[in-house]
């Protein structure tokens, strides 16, 4: 289950990350960042980049369109185990070598989450933003922005956005130490006026041979109906992110308008309790256990923070019974 919730959420962050970004105190830094939104999301492209995240390194080409009002998007893995990833405005398919089909099916708070973010505009107390100057990058310009980290509950991130359009190049994820946690880099890239529906579409479609939907984590009602549930450590400038939900489900997702993180709370049998923290990259996945009134629940924390804040939020979990 934790590597599934991570599997998920990196490929959530890598959707929704190119579109995020924070207010600066510069207006050229915001003006480079909103273009870096709308090339993000708008703009047609073709291209391969390399994504490394800690030890390991993918090699991905990617085609993205822009059609009526909907992103559209195609991602091949080009080393090991073949496979793509379609991606249809907030709806995700994996098509796998084995002619394998997975369905991710679209979050109730997928929308409104993208939309937060958007609004969201990161305290200048926690991140610092400036312009370092200006390179080239697969034989483009482009200008380098930095998003300096404040204190020890989040990353540093700098970013190269292309000069002409305003796209993402490259990025790289830094701890407080200064250690390179992950890097995305495009090795080639065009910008297309249009682009194809055949470009678009997934390998050997025509030859599936199964077709599986993986739902969101649902709320659990195992529990009894009067216990709900409560984060009592949320890191200074995180914020929770609501919406149909009501506080207290066993899904909840906080957000600083750049970094976010997912806390899931599950029953589970005495002898499967998981414990301690997973690193891919810069994406933490970190379980605790909770008991009570004889009942054995998992806490899990995933998300882009620091593995010691997620062992803070995850210890915090806390039922709350409702009279």
């Amino acid at each position: 289950m934790r590597q599934l919730l991570m599997t998920i959420y990196a490929l959530f962050w890598f959707c929704l990350s190119s579109v995020v970004m924070a207010e600066a105190a510069s207006s050229d830094v915001k003006q480079w960042l909103a273009r870096m939104q709308t090339a993000a999301m708008e703009q047609n492209y073709k291209g391969t980049f390399v994504l490394t995240r800690g030890s390991m390194s993918s090699t991905l080409r990617v085609v993205h369109a822009y059609i009526n009002g909907m992103e559209i998007e195609r991602l091949t893995q080009l080393d090991g185990a073949m496979g793509e990833i379609i991606r249809r405005g907030g709806e995700v398919m994996c098509v796998f070598p084995d002619n394998r089909v997975v369905q991710l099916e679209k979050d109730s708070f997928a929308n409104s989450v993208v939309q937060a973010f958007a609004d969201f505009m990161p305290d200048p107390r926690f991140y610092v933003l400036t312009l370092d100057g200006e390179t080239r990058l697969v034989n483009r310009s482009s200008v380098q922005v930095s998003v300096k980290a404040l204190d020890d509950h989040r990353y540093t991130y700098q970013l190269w956005l292309d000069k002409q359009t305003g796209l993402l190049l490259k990025s790289s994820l830094q701890s407080a130490k200064g250690e390179e946690l992950e890097r995305f880099r495009f090795t080639e890239i065009s910008f297309p006026e249009s682009i194809s529906a055949e470009e678009l579409q997934p390998m050997n479609m025509d030859k599936a041979v199964a077709h599986e939907f993986i739902p969101p984590v649902p709320v659990d009602r195992s529990w009894p109906d009067n216990t709900m549930w409560q984060v009592g450590f949320v890191p200074p400038g995180f914020h929770a992110v609501r919406d149909a939900r009501q506080p207290g489900d066993n899904v909840m997702l906080y957000s600083d308008g750049l970094a976010s993180y997912s806390v899931f709370i599950e029953r589970v049998a005495a002898d499967m309790m998981p414990e301690g923290a997973s690193m891919v990259g810069g994406t933490v996945a970190y379980a605790d256990k909770l008991e009570n009134d004889g009942h054995h629940y998992a806490v899990t924390v995933v998300g882009q923070i620091p593995a010691m804040t997620a062992m803070l939020v995850a210890e915090s979990v806390r039922p709350k019974v409702m009279n």
